[in-house]
């Protein structure tokens, strides 16, 4: 199944063009996620094939809007700090038709079930049926599920519980139908547990309710790595590409268990951070090329 690449923790600071068009030599792969950030989106990156399709992730932008007002979030109770999630949601749609006029289809957009502390679900289900009465074309909406918070200690993200987001997205069912949906990110439900069976318990509950849309696969640690602290949602490459920390808890069994229990989803792909500097345009590109070999190597037969 040809798969969606978040390739912008592994482009190089320099080089990136020269990244992109190398990228498009791997057969695997059908699209780009594209990074929103606080005030807006990237062009398409130079190089990168034009006929690939994008899936936007609004998580840069939402975690730098909650760092200058912690209220920000679709699930915020807070009535100021909701409206401008909205707005920053409505520059998320102007994003897509941009791109979309520019001939680059758009698969998908990711939300989050922000703020923390505070996230509150029916001020999340009053956000995403505000913003699937919006005109989306043929992008979906999907909410990316980020960790919970923790009874002990600060957590990576601290958003919705993740049966509150089932709940929110079953209910908006008549409404959108196929339009919205869960996506599931290895790491960050990883992270929510500190137990790495969560993802594909997550992936199977969301597959029975109805309401699974995709799956990302990004890895973490429990343990200090040259990415950072541990526990950081920082995209560790799975234990098997070349140069991946020792203790990167993603691996081989984890994404063949995770596919098995997603069976076909609309949406399949990953997110593997690199170096900054370092490494050759090529070195780069061989280990997303191994990271694709993995995934479709654990495909269930």
């Amino acid at each position: 199944m040809p798969l969606i690449i978040g390739a912008y923790p592994a482009h190089p600071d320099e080089g990136r063009e020269h990244f992109y068009r190398e990228l498009g030599s791997l057969s695997a792969v059908r699209g780009l996620e594209l990074p929103y950030g606080p005030f807006g989106g990237t062009p398409w990156p130079d190089g990168a094939p034009e006929g690939w399709s994008a899936v936007v992730t609004s998580i840069p932008g939402t975690m730098q809007r909650l760092g200058r007002k912690p209220a920000f979030g679709l699930a915020s109770p807070d009535a100021a700090g909701r409206r401008e999630a909205l707005e920053f949601t409505a520059g998320v749609r102007e994003y897509v038709l941009r791109l979309e006029d520019a001939g680059h289809a758009v698969e998908a957009v990711e939300l989050h079930s922000a703020p923390y502390p505070g996230a509150f679900a029916p001020r999340f289900r009053e956000s995403l049926e505000e913003i699937l009465g919006w005109d989306w074309g043929t992008t979906r909406v999907l909410v990316e599920h980020c960790d919970a918070p923790r009874d002990s200690g600060r957590p990576e993200k601290g958003f919705l519980p993740f049966g509150e987001e089932v709940d929110v997205l079953r209910s908006l069912q008549d409404q959108a139908g196929g339009r919205v949906g869960l996506v599931i990110n290895w790491a960050r439900s990883v992270i929510e547990t500190r137990n790495p069976d969560t993802a594909a318990e997550h992936i199977a509950q969301a597959r029975a309710a109805g309401v699974l849309a995709g799956v990302m696969f990004s890895g973490c640690s429990p343990v200090e790595t040259e990415f950072g602290y541990p526990w950081i949602d920082a995209h560790l490459p799975p234990v098997e590409v070349d140069g991946a920390p020792s203790t990167s808890l993603l691996g081989r069994g984890h994404l063949a268990d995770c596919l098995a229990a997603a069976g076909p989803v609309p949406l399949l792909g990953f997110k593997i951070g690199l170096p900054a500097q370092g490494l050759s345009v090529s070195q780069r590109v061989g280990r997303l090329r191994q990271m694709c070999s993995l995934l479709e190597g654990s495909l269930p037969r």
